[in-house]
C-alpha cells in the first residue's frame, strides 16, 4: 500500500516554503486558528490510510486529486495533479481553488497560489461546518480555466467521528505509475470511440502476448490494469474490441509500454504491491 498521505504532502509543503501558497487570500480564514481549533496530529491512525483519490476528466484535462479525511476546524492537505489530455503533460502556472458548499452551511473556499511545480498544487484547507457538502475544484491558467466537481463528502464534526470514514483501498491486480512518470513516459489516455455500435481502439493499444491480446486499462489514476481482451477488424489504424471493455474507461494508447509491462513476468502477471513498493514520491 503506498505510503499514507499527510507524511509525503507535509515534507513537501515544508521544503517548498510558504511561499508556494498565499495563505492569506483563503477567504474563509483557514490558518487563523483559534483556541478551539484541532492541531494536535499527533496519535493519529498511523497504520490506516483514510485520505481519498480522485481522477476526474474534463474535455482537455485531468485532475488527480489525493486528499485527507475531513474533519470541521482541522487541516486537510490537498494535493492537486492537473494534466493536458492533448498530449498527457503537466499544464504549468494557474492556481487552484478548493470549494466547500451545500449542506445548509455557507461555502467555504480555499485558494492557493502558484504551483508547486508544473502541474502540481498543494492547498491546505481548513473547513468550519461539518455535515455532506459538495466538493469541487477549479482550476485556472493563463491559457485554461476549468471547473471539476467532485460530488459530496463528508466534513465530520471531530477526529474520532472520523475514524468511521473507509480505508483506502489500493485496486488489486495492477500496475503502479506515478503520476510524474507517466508525464515524462507521454503516456496518452483515451476512452474508446464508438463506431457502429462497436467499440474502437487506435491499434496501438492493443499488445500480444502468447497469443492472447491484452490493453492498459486506468484504475485509479495511477494504477494499470492489464486486461484480456478479443479483437476483430482493424481498419485505417483503429481497431474494434468486442471485449473485454466499456465504453466510458479509459486506456493508455500510446507509449508507456516499458514502464508497464515487466520483463520477468507476463503482461498478466501484476507487480505486488507492499506497504514500501508503491509510495507517492515527490
Amino acid at each position: 500500500m503506498p505510503t499514507y498521505l499527510i507524511a509525503p504532502l507535509l515534507l513537501l509543503l515544508a521544503l517548498t516554503g510558504c511561499s508556494s501558497t498565499d495563505h492569506d487570500s483563503h477567504e474563509s480564514g483557514a490558518h487563523d486558528h483559534g483556541d478551539d481549533m484541532e492541531h494536535d496530529h499527533s496519535g493519529d491512525d498511523e497504520h490506516v490510510d483514510r485520505s481519498t483519490h480522485i481522477v476526474n476528466f474534463n474535455d482537455n484535462n485531468e485532475l488527480f486529486l489525493q486528499y485527507e479525511t475531513l474533519v470541521a476546524k482541522r487541516d486537510s492537505v490537498f494535493l492537486a495533479h492537473i494534466t493536458d489530455l492533448s498530449h498527457y503533460t503537466p499544464i504549468p502556472g494557474g492556481f487552484i481553488t478548493i470549494t466547500l458548499s451545500g449542506g445548509g452551511a455557507p461555502d467555504e473556499i480555499f485558494t492557493g497560489k502558484r504551483p508547486v511545480r508544473d502541474g502540481i498544487h498543494i492547498e491546505v484547507a481548513l473547513p468550519q461546518h461539518s455535515g455532506e457538502r459538495q466538493l469541487s475544484v477549479h482550476f485556472e491558467s493563463d491559457t485554461m480555466q476549468t471547473t471539476h466537481d467532485l460530488g459530496k463528502v463528508t466534513v465530520y464534526p471531530d477526529y474520532t467521528s472520523s475514524k468511521n470514514s473507509a480505508a483506502r483501498i489500493v485496486p488489486e491486480n495492477t500496475i503502479y505509475l506515478e503520476k510524474e512518470a507517466q508525464w515524462k513516459a507521454r503516456l496518452i489516455i483515451q476512452r474508446p470511440t464508438i463506431n457502429q455500435q462497436q467499440l474502437t481502439l487506435p491499434a496501438s493499444a492493443v499488445h500480444q502476448s502468447d497469443n492472447e491480446k491484452f490493453i492498459h486499462v486506468m484504475n485509479g489514476a495511477e494504477f494499470f490494469e492489464p486486461r484480456k481482451v478479443t479483437t476483430g477488424k482493424r481498419h485505417h489504424g483503429q481497431i474494434t474490441i468486442q471485449s473485454g471493455l466499456t465504453a466510458d474507461e479509459y486506456v493508455v494508447i500510446k507509449e508507456g509500454s516499458a514502464q508497464l509491462s515487466d520483463d520477468k513476468h507476463s503482461p498478466f502477471e501484476t507487480k505486488g504491491h507492499n506497504d514500501d513498493q508503491s509510495p507517492h514520491h515527490h
